[in-house]
């Protein structure tokens, strides 16, 4: 058992529900205009693949970089001192960013806007079957519906019904089924770093990474290129409209319509790109088109929709990866998961997850010394008091009065203390990373975690790993260089988890309080 700290995240507000579906459908339209303007610039005026991606992979840095120093420059020095976190920011932005800029717009080149953008969502796929391996479960029946209309709707589009002959470009088939995959590793790779940076920031730099990258091996001074005005605009339009703004409208939707509503309102996209095209470019569509773009479209909707929550008191668990969508929406934290500081009306809840805690302990043979259990009710209270205790909740819909209602359930508990832990300055043997005045001393310059349990039901799905990046990112933003934990000797997961994280083991201790008894805990920090 240890604790920690987060940022509250408020649930999204029902009067600014219809606002938010209109931003999540902007996002999804701008994301369609995008490539259309892939295709003006393709077949139209010329410019191959390559020169769009190095241009377009670094403008787009430099606007979403620019935002960050101006919205939060701090959290983006300090990621650049964050080892694991860029090294997973560089696989998402190699095998997610620079393989879907490339296959998707080498899609778009062979075939138009609206095919490409269609045969890109075919990563739903992919992404739904990754999913279910990973949390051991076989695919549920609408998402077998789902796959049956993704490789029908795909059938069409590349066929036109004629099962003798290809009606698009061999090249065009092979590049969407390519930017596929690549979407499945748009989305599945970047979560921890998003999770603990944001979008803007993990996006920024994974374009600018990118770019940098692309721009080396291709040179694309050296592509003969006529820059018009032309160019410049259709360019500057993709750029500011169909990544920046696309970015803006959709996050600003999550924000105010939640995560489901914004990923199914998002799907726009394909539809947008389509019909764009047609308008603006008069790229033909056919009826068997049409057949095929909604049968792509009612994959999209019966992949991304969760199943009904089941009522309070029937288990389960709404919001875990066993329930949620595989797919939510371009590279963002569409996070089920929230943070706030815990309340007096929590208490309870408080109390039964640190229960499940104990029970926990007693799995793995950890005997808890005392009559009374740590923390105490009287310590809890008071750290609810002082707002360093914390609680993890997911949505959860309401009662029959009102459907639409969204509440929510508490599933992790944790507390983390600015001041630093005075028992750490009555022990001996740890070797911390950092020195420092421990209370009473003077001001300690770590933040102390404590009692990080998570409700039974809901482990094993990254909400430990949620727990301790919430942390460090509020230990920061109290101006604290570290954060300390002890743990039992024999809690295997917990040091597991941490070291996985990126805490480093400083040691053994032993802790005593005023009655005299002692107990000994490994000690771990994390410096940044």
């Amino acid at each position: 058992m240890v604790g920690q700290t987060a940022v509250a995240q408020a649930a999204p507000r029902k009067s600014h529900v219809a606002r938010g579906i209109v931003f999540a459908a902007l996002g999804g339209i701008c994301w369609g205009f995008s490539g259309t303007c892939a295709q003006l610039m393709t077949s139209e005026l010329g410019v191959p693949v390559t020169w769009i991606t190095c241009v377009r992979l670094l403008l787009g840095a430099l606007i979403f970089l620019v935002a960050c120093l101006f919205k939060n420059w701090r959290s983006l020095r300090a990621v650049l001192r964050d080892k694991r976190s860029l090294l997973r920011i560089a696989a998402f932005s190699m095998f997610g960013v620079l393989l879907t800029q490339i296959s998707y717009l080498s899609s778009i080149s062979y075939t138009n806007a609206g095919t490409g953008t269609v045969l890109e969502r075919l990563g739903l796929v992919v992404i739904m079957f990754i999913v279910c391996v990973r949390v051991r479960r076989w695919p549920k029946p609408r998402e077998l519906f789902g796959l049956v209309f993704a490789l029908g709707g795909t059938f069409l589009i590349a066929t036109k019904g004629n099962i003798g002959a290809l009606a698009i470009p061999a090249e065009g088939l092979m590049w969407g089924v390519v930017s596929a995959f690549a979407l499945a590793a748009y989305t599945l790779i970047p979560g921890k770093a998003l999770a603990k940076w944001g979008s803007f920031i993990v996006t920024g730099l994974a374009m600018l990474l990118g770019g940098t990258v692309a721009t080396v091996f291709i040179q694309p001074w050296n592509i003969p290129v006529h820059v018009t005005p032309d160019l410049v605009g259709v360019m500057a339009a993709m750029v500011l409209i169909g990544t920046f703004a696309a970015y803006l409208f959709y996050l600003q939707g999550i924000t105010d319509a939640g995560p489901v509503r914004a990923g199914l309102v998002g799907c726009v996209e394909p539809v947008s790109a389509t019909v764009i095209s047609a308008v603006w470019l008069g790229t033909p569509v056919t009826p068997v088109d049409v057949v095929g773009i909604a049968m792509i479209v009612v994959m999209v909707l019966l992949v991304t929709q969760r199943e009904e929550a089941p009522a309070k008191g029937e288990g389960g668990l709404d919001g875990s990866p066993d329930d949620l969508p595989p797919f939510e929406g371009r590279a963002s934290l569409l996070g089920y998961y929230r943070v706030r500081p815990a309340v007096h009306d929590d208490f309870v809840r408080f109390q039964q997850v640190l229960e499940d805690g104990h029970e926990a302990l007693d799995e793995l043979g950890i005997e808890e010394k005392g009559a009374k259990k740590y923390p105490s009710e009287r310590r809890v209270m008071r750290a609810i008091d002082w707002g360093t205790a914390y609680v993890v909740t997911i949505p959860e819909r309401g009662g029959s009065e009102d459907e639409d209602a969204e509440g929510e359930r508490i599933i992790g508990v944790f507390a983390v203390d600015p001041r630093g832990d005075a028992a750490y300055a009555r022990s001996s043997g740890a070797h911390w990373l950092t020195e420092s005045p421990d209370p009473p001393g003077g001001e300690a310059s770590y933040a102390a975690l404590h009692w990080v349990c998570v409700a039974s039901e809901a482990r094993r799905r990254g909400v430990g790993m949620f727990i301790l990046g919430e942390a460090e990112r509020i230990a920061k933003a109290a101006g604290k260089r570290s954060l300390r934990c002890d743990v039992y000797e024999g809690n295997g997961p917990m040091r597991a988890l941490l070291v996985e994280y990126g805490f480093s083991p400083c040691g053994s201790i032993v802790l005593g309080d005023r009655l005299g008894r002692e107990r000994r805990r490994d000690v771990f920090e994390r410096i940044w």
